[in-house]
């Protein structure tokens, strides 16, 4: 017997949640932009440490960065599919997380 998805969170909130995401995932898409430039010290020994050094870092920040946006789309995917806001289980994920942390797909126990 097929039973319809009902999705325990009222159309406003999903609505709030929408535009969050769609904010963030502006924002993250803009310091992705930002940490993506090489940066140019300089030719001595010294300018050439510093570069490598801010690479990494700037490195480390954009993966991260990536991370948040494939979060933030595929929530607004989610929201899209009408599946936002319940576990891969079923749960419903609370608003509280979800206000917390928008992309959230689990609860916290």
């Amino acid at each position: 017997m097929y039973t319809a998805f009902m999705n325990p969170h009222t159309p406003a909130f999903i609505q709030e949640m929408k535009q969050r995401l769609k904010a963030e995932k502006t924002r993250l898409e803009q310091e992705l932009k930002q940490t993506e430039a090489i940066p140019d010290y300089g030719r001595s020994d010294e300018d050439n440490a510093t570069e490598m050094a801010d690479f990494a870092v700037s490195a480390a920040t954009s993966d991260a960065l990536g991370k948040e946006l494939q979060a933030a789309q595929e929530a607004l995917e989610r929201i899209a599919a009408g599946t936002y806001g319940v576990t891969s289980e079923g749960e419903a994920i609370p608003e509280d997380r979800l206000r917390a942390n928008p992309s959230a797909t689990t609860l916290v126990k």
